[in-house]
């Protein structure tokens, strides 16, 4: 995957009022007001599930958040309100090559940490029966546990970066490659700008 910022193909939002990015309140999210909260909404409200990508529907003041894609390793497959994707490994762990992705990235002169993540997957029948949240703040060598099948917030362990952290979240154990994980609903990502 080239990069997981900016738009990564059709640009489907689910947005009904066609903006991709919304400002929270002035008083948050600046380095000489500390912030703590929700840095970044997805809401998938409308896709069709096979679209390109999703862009962030609400982000703190002065954060950068990238659109939600797939990495080329997995299938676009249709569900209504998702970014819902097949041929996930039937393999006990993670294939590297397996994912969703996106980024977050804090505003110039500040440092970000991010401390959750709150997401709604769902699997089919044959689809992942196990899911993991990784960050490129450690080469995605820390894993924390994502509910395949319903919504969990798994933690994040991103302190004080100043550089924009890619979040990857892989599907494995499948029963077979034409089963289906999708997120569904919204996605959030919650921390601190320092």
């Amino acid at each position: 995957m080239d990069a997981p910022f900016g738009n990564g193909g059709d640009g489907s939002s689910g947005d009904t009022d066609g903006s991709t990015q919304r400002d929270a309140p002035e008083s948050s999210g600046s380095c000489t007001s500390p912030f703590t909260g929700v840095l970044a909404t997805w809401d998938f409200t409308g896709a069709a599930g096979n679209q390109a990508s999703t862009s962030s529907s609400m982000t703190a003041t002065g954060v950068s958040a990238g659109d939600v894609a797939r990495s080329a390793s997995v299938t676009a497959s249709s569900g209504s309100n998702s970014i819902n994707s097949s041929n996930w490994t039937t393999g006990a762990s993670p294939d590297p090559t397996k994912f969703y992705t996106f980024g977050l990235q804090p505003p110039n002169g500040c440092s970000m940490s991010l401390t959750s993540l709150a997401v709604d997957a769902k699997a089919s029948g044959t689809g992942p029966a196990a899911a993991s949240v990784a960050t490129s703040d450690d080469s995605f060598t820390a894993m924390s546990t994502v509910a395949p099948n319903s919504t969990s917030t798994p933690s994040l362990s991103v302190n004080a970066s100043t550089a924009m952290v890619e979040i990857r979240i892989y599907g494995y154990s499948a029963t077979g490659t034409s089963g289906t994980m999708r997120i569904e609903n919204t996605l959030t990502v919650s921390g601190s700008l320092q």
